[in-house]
């Protein structure tokens, strides 16, 4: 593992913020692309990105503090830590989804249409954050002897490598949903639909796989497999839901 990419000039930049920061520029990069499809355009999309993506780094370590119990900020160290590690990705898309929705009824955009543009760059985000993981070493999988060694636990067993697993799904189910046909031929939502139906089905795996610590279980399930039911009952009302045909305005 290498949780830091590079020092200089005494400052170490780590490789899990330096990751995240490439998620997001990937996961941008993907969904402007997209736009163009949508009948928008990619001027649209960065518009957007600044609150959206704010709100989904609060949302993120938010969820993070209320699973995890954390403490609040004390000192340098800890400030340190909230870079190095410590999101949630669940609370990232409900932090960037509740910005979204103010950012797109403020601008007159259909909430739906935009989330049908964005789900595959988001899946790509997630696959490139997930790689951040696999460097920091954290997110690890349980102990398995075709797994990889984690130094950073200091117990010389082989692991699953569920961040690369997570990864891989990820841009599968992103390159999938990027195929889905653009409007008219589907309706609003389903695209977005698909991919929570698709993640909640990888998260839900991946995290019977992992070993590292990730809050309070309830009933056996941990906080993000709970979510992941609630991300598959609302994948699948928009998948069955009736709606107007999708597309996004240029203005």
């Amino acid at each position: 593992m290498h949780p830091v990419v590079v020092t200089v000039f005494g400052i170490q930049i780590f490789a899990y913020g330096f990751m995240v920061a490439l998620s997001f520029l990937a996961g941008l990069w993907v969904c402007a692309r997209r736009a163009v499809r949508y009948g928008s355009t990619p001027d649209a999309i960065y518009d957007s990105a600044v609150p959206v993506l704010a709100a989904g780094l609060v949302g993120a370590k938010l969820t993070y503090f209320v699973t995890n119990g954390a403490g609040p900020v004390m000192s340098l160290g800890d400030l340190v830590g909230l870079v190095r590690g410590g999101f949630v990705f669940y609370g990232g898309v409900l932090g960037g989804a509740a910005a979204a929705i103010w950012w797109l009824k403020h601008n007159h955009w259909p909430v739906l249409a935009y989330g049908d543009v964005c789900a595959p760059g988001l899946a790509i985000a997630l696959a490139v954050g997930r790689l951040g993981c696999f460097l920091n070493g954290c997110c690890y999988g349980r102990p398995a002897a075709w797994g990889m060694v984690f130094p950073s636990l200091g117990d010389s067993l082989p692991r699953i490598p569920t961040q690369l697993f997570e990864a891989a799904g990820a841009v599968a189910i992103g390159v999938g949903l990027h195929f889905v046909p653009p409007p008219p031929t589907n309706r609003r939502g389903r695209i977005l639909g698909l991919f929570l139906i698709a993640y909640a089905f990888l998260r839900f795996g991946m995290e019977a796989l992992r070993d590292d610590p990730r809050g309070a279980f309830v009933s056996g399930l941990s906080p993000s497999q709970w979510l992941s039911v609630v991300g598959l009952a609302i994948g699948i009302w928009l998948v069955a839901r009736r709606a107007q045909p999708a597309g996004v305005p240029t203005s």
